[in-house]
């Protein structure tokens, strides 16, 4: 029965990919404008200081925004960490969106919602929602550099995860505000702690689920 009604849930998202809950001007634009205009805003060939100019920035190495596609966008590989060319952005704070997950999610929702300009009606989409929240299986597991924690939830609220290592002792946590219904996700980069098995605790409103992630080095 949870394996059918995971699938349902899948295929529900991509009926409903080109709904967009995300406004670019109210929550996309200030996050460049406050991190990445002092270089991208006017400067070095990239403009991060509009939609359009977003929307039609390219590299070397491919399209800054694939809409549809967020793990592909160079936008999000650079700030993230993933890349494996040039130096994290934003140049002058290359670790802020390790400590701002909520907007390095945001960015990647509204790329993978589409990359619209502005959002988009939501009739129905509540009906493809779990009935729970679901930490989904650590990808990938064991893992090294870098792994992607993800969840599902019924509606809005405030997510918290924190990584303990096998003594009990804090090793990371992260906080999600009002973290939207539906699927959510992250990628952790352990590169300051040691190789070794972690768990992962989850904390919704009303809900905690713990998994178990094995750290390679």
């Amino acid at each position: 029965m949870k394996q059918t009604r995971y699938i349902i849930f899948s295929i529900s998202l991509c009926i409903f990919n080109n709904l967009q809950a995300v406004d670019y001007a109210t929550e996309i634009q200030p996050i460049f404008s406050s991190n990445c205009t002092m270089c991208h805003g006017g400067t070095n060939g990239l403009f991060l200081d509009s939609y359009t100019n977003v929307m039609a920035g390219n590299s070397n190495n491919g399209p800054v925004i694939i809409a549809g596609d967020a793990g592909n966008s160079i936008l999000v590989q650079k700030i993230s960490g993933t890349a494996n060319f040039g130096d994290r952005m934003p140049s002058n704070s290359p670790t802020y969106f390790d400590s701002h997950q909520d907007e390095l999610q945001l960015i990647k929702d509204w790329i993978n919602e589409g990359a619209l300009e502005e959002e988009t009606a939501d009739i129905g989409k509540e009906d493809f929602l779990p009935e729970r929240l679901i930490l989904n299986p650590i990808y990938p597991n064991p893992f090294n550099p870098s792994a992607t924690i993800s969840w599902e939830q019924p509606r809005a609220e405030n997510i918290h995860i924190s990584i303990f290592n096998l003594k009990g002792e804090l090793a990371n946590e992260f906080s999600f505000t009002k973290s939207q219904p539906g699927f959510n996700s992250f990628s952790w980069h352990p590169e300051n702690l040691p190789a070794g098995i972690y768990l992962i605790q989850l904390t919704g409103e009303t809900f905690t689920i713990t998994q178990k992630a094995i750290y390679l080095k």
